[in-house]
């Protein structure tokens, strides 16, 4: 399960997708309208722009690149391509590695180290020894994880990375929150992902510019062999020349980004204390979304009469009823989504 389902529910404000809550900038916009009168044409089927402006904001080989329809997309071609026996997740984490490792590795055995709620879902150098004990093929991780939002700090990330490597495990780490952070720069292994032996780092457009519509992410990969063999099981054209045209003109606005974080702290801070004052359990994020634990277990099925989708976390493994995810978004919207809590919870 997903959260975004605005297809079969009538919502007003979708809480269940963690996107930019400044929206999509207005540059962008005006390329995705341009880019209709580019409909007549084929994509480039090389993507050399974008990959070429993706090379020179990391500092890596255009050969490294991946992109795709979607970093979902990716996932799915990276189980296809490694084809791994075993791969190790943490619990809880985003359902969609386990959705590509069980679809794309028919043969594959998942293992979880679980995150615990005592320590509020944090990861901890416990899982070292779990990679050494399970030695995995390969590795999904996600920084900031999904849904809890704590950030993985660089020594601890580095020693995971350590670990990976000496049992000769790939490691896919999933940086596509970290832009809305604010420590990007600091925590990102994309910078220098070829220090490593076998390492893909994922990124996407969707949360950091907020068009999930237009289906645009890529991977830096730490050589050109292993970005070579994902680039084997995906398709031809598999960019649209609206998610080129689109993915060009989000590079030109990284500044845009730092607005969006200064939104976001202020809001997270503020989400966070509302919902602590209605008497949920709130979990420590640093990112652009929340997690919190409610008595009532069909809390998002009642905030669907006020057209307001939450992201039931129930399908998570490690979680179970009651646990929720939402985006952090504009003041009026939040507080939209706080006042029709406590009505459900007063019993209005």
């Amino acid at each position: 399960m997903h959260g975004g389902d605005i297809y079969r529910n009538s919502i007003h404000f979708d809480f269940s997708v963690n996107l930019n809550p400044l929206g999509v900038p207005p540059e962008v916009q005006w390329v995705l309208t341009e880019a209709a009168l580019h409909a007549n044409k084929y994509p480039d089927i090389l993507h050399e722009q974008l990959i070429g402006d993706t090379a020179n904001i990391f500092g890596v080989l255009e050969d490294e690149i991946v992109y795709g329809n979607g970093a979902s997309e990716i996932i799915m071609a990276v189980c296809h391509a490694l084809n791994p026996r075993k791969a190790m997740l943490v619990a809880p984490c985003f359902s969609g590695y386990e959705y590509c490792i069980t679809g794309g590795c028919s043969k594959c055995d998942i293992v979880y180290f679980a995150l615990k709620e005592s320590e509020d879902f944090r990861l901890t150098e416990d899982i070292i020894d779990s990679i050494k004990a399970e030695k995995p093929q390969i590795m999904f991780l996600t920084n900031p994880n999904n849904p809890n939002g704590l950030l993985i700090e660089k020594d601890l990330l580095e020693k995971i990375v350590s670990a990976c490597e000496s049992v000769g495990c790939t490691i896919v780490l999933d940086e596509c929150f970290l832009p809305l952070t604010g420590r990007e720069k600091e925590l990102s292994l994309a910078y220098n992902v070829r220090k490593y032996k076998s390492l893909i780092v994922l990124r996407a457009f969707t949360k950091t510019f907020a068009i999930p519509g237009v289906r645009i992410g890529y991977a830096i990969c730490s050589k050109k062999q292993l970005a070579d063999k994902i680039k084997a099981h995906l398709p031809e054209w598999n960019l649209s020349i609206f998610a080129q045209m689109a993915g060009v003109e989000c590079l030109k606005h990284m500044d845009y980004v730092a607005d969006s974080i200064r939104t976001i702290n202020s809001e997270r801070k503020s989400l966070i204390n509302g919902l602590k004052e209605l008497g949920l359990k709130v979990y420590p994020s640093d990112a652009n979304y929340v997690l919190f634990k409610s008595n009532k277990t069909d809390l998002a099925e009642q905030l669907l009469e006020y057209s307001i989708l939450i992201r039931d976390c129930r399908d998570y493994p490690g979680l179970d009823a009651g646990f929720y995810r939402v985006a952090v978004k504009l003041n009026n919207e939040n507080s939209g989504l706080l006042t029709a809590i406590e009505n459900i919870i007063r019993g209005e």
